[in-house]
């Protein structure tokens, strides 16, 4: 890292103490500038940006032994980063940016352009060369294949540059067929996953890889868009109209459709002892723990203060996960208008056990982070089964336990439900209250 730059070869060991301001403030005006640049021509991703803002903290950091004045243009320029990086995760820059060099992209190309694909549907293994392939003469036995489109980028989290690749395929009187699937770099070899299907005689008309728009954090999980035109029945063999859109993500060695992904969004775990003392949170889902504050690592060992304050930082515990399969969701619940939400999240989350200040940050998280509709069906997940798919483990054991977990989903018109009893819950002791929530997916809305 350039940083390295800004001091002398006796300064480094000891762990930056001191440097040359001069030197190190052109390194940070360079940086800004390597910004705009890659902002410009849209390479500009979040995992650089982060490079980059940290890169800006560490010489400020320890510039701080020096002039408080010297670097105002300095914090200045760290603002604007973080500015930058706040556009990319909302969509600016939507598409993570792998930066590859000259060599190393050149490389890469002739790998995706000229590796062995097993076919889904030909049921069959074939070399590209030069991105085709081509067997067989006769029209009974011939296959013709070709790459699409790729895009590189870290599926699968390691830090490794993998590659997405869609290949068409057709012959034996078939149609053409595209299929998606991954090349996961391992140890400087490329492994593919099973191909997903796309479909026959179809248009690809944008390929992309996101991570989620509505979460600022680096690790959120990507996911592969892909906007395609597919045929209706009115449409000619040659000229498919009907536009579709197709979602996939990495997980356990293989893409899955996004349909099939079940994300509890943001529990966040309030803590409040009858006194300040430490405390063990040990999360058991049966899932993947996404994200994470502070970082999760096996357990959280924190302290409490009686007033629901967290290691004199946090006022709680944040996690999303990412679950295995699907929660059985309860048949009764509430079909809400969109414009009477904030009312009902006032009445039904003080009645859930919810105080003021949980009550905000639930409703507030919510409001801003739930997708447009007419109306949403909302339903309260068991305790059991939230306990049962979101195992929790607190030492000391809390005296008192309010979960309460609510699955959104948008529908068009209002959906006449049974509302289900609620339980008063009563704080006493050592209280543990967590919240939460699980967006379904329109396409998931069939129960």
């Amino acid at each position: 890292m350039q940083t390295l730059a800004c001091l002398t070869e006796n300064q480094r060991p000891l762990h930056f103490l001191f440097f040359d301001g001069l030197r190190c403030k052109k390194r940070v005006y360079s940086l800004a500038a390597e910004v705009f640049i890659l902002l410009k021509y849209k390479q500009l991703n979040s995992k650089r940006v982060y490079s980059l803002a940290a890169e800006v903290f560490i010489l400020l950091k320890y510039e701080q032994l020096n002039s408080k004045k010297k670097f105002a243009m300095s914090r200045m320029v760290t603002l604007t980063l973080f500015i930058i990086t706040a556009f990319t995760r909302v969509g600016f820059c939507n598409e993570p940016f792998m930066p590859v060099a000259g060599n190393e992209n050149r490389q890469l190309e002739r790998t995706v352009k000229n590796h062995t694909y097993n076919l889904l549907i030909a049921k069959k293994a074939i070399t590209l060369v030069n991105g085709s392939f081509k067997e067989g003469e006769n029209p009974e036995n011939s296959i013709s294949a070709s790459l699409v489109q790729y895009k590189v980028a870290d599926v699968n989290g390691d830090g490794a540059q993998d590659v997405v690749v869609i290949i068409e395929h057709h012959g034996m009187g078939s149609a053409a067929f595209y299929e998606l699937s991954a090349l996961i770099q391992n140890n400087g070899h490329y492994l593919q996953t099973k191909p997903v299907l796309l479909g026959g005689n179809i248009e690809i008309t944008d390929f992309r890889i996101l991570s989620d728009a509505r979460s600022w954090m680096p690790w959120s999980p990507q996911e592969i868009s892909i906007t395609m035109l597919v045929h209706k029945e009115s449409d000619s063999h040659a000229r498919p109209t009907l536009e579709k859109k197709a979602c996939y993500y990495f997980k356990n060695n293989e893409l899955l459709d996004c349909k099939e992904m079940v994300v509890v969004k943001k529990p966040a775990l309030y803590l409040y002892p009858l006194h300040k003392m430490s405390v063990e949170v040990v999360l058991e889902p049966r899932g993947t723990v996404i994200q994470s504050i502070p970082l999760y690592k096996k357990r959280w060992r924190v302290i409490a203060d009686s007033n629901g304050l967290i290691d004199n930082k946090y006022r709680y515990l944040f996690y999303e996960v990412a679950l295995d399969k699907h929660l059985a969701l309860p048949q009764d619940g509430w079909s809400v208008k969109r414009s009477n939400l904030s009312v009902w999240f006032d009445k039904y989350l003080t009645n859930f056990g919810l105080n003021k200040s949980e009550k905000n940050d639930f409703k507030g998280y919510w409001l801003r982070n739930i997708p447009a509709s007419n109306y949403y069906t909302i339903k309260l997940i068991h305790f059991e089964i939230v306990n049962d798919q979101l195992g929790l483990k607190i030492v000391p054991e809390p005296d008192s336990l309010l979960r309460i977990l609510l699955c959104f989903t948008p529908t068009t018109e209002k959906i006449n439900m049974k509302e289900p009893a609620i339980k008063p819950f009563k704080r006493q002791g050592f209280t543990v209250v967590e919240w939460g929530g699980i967006l379904e997916r329109e396409a998931m809305m069939a129960q």
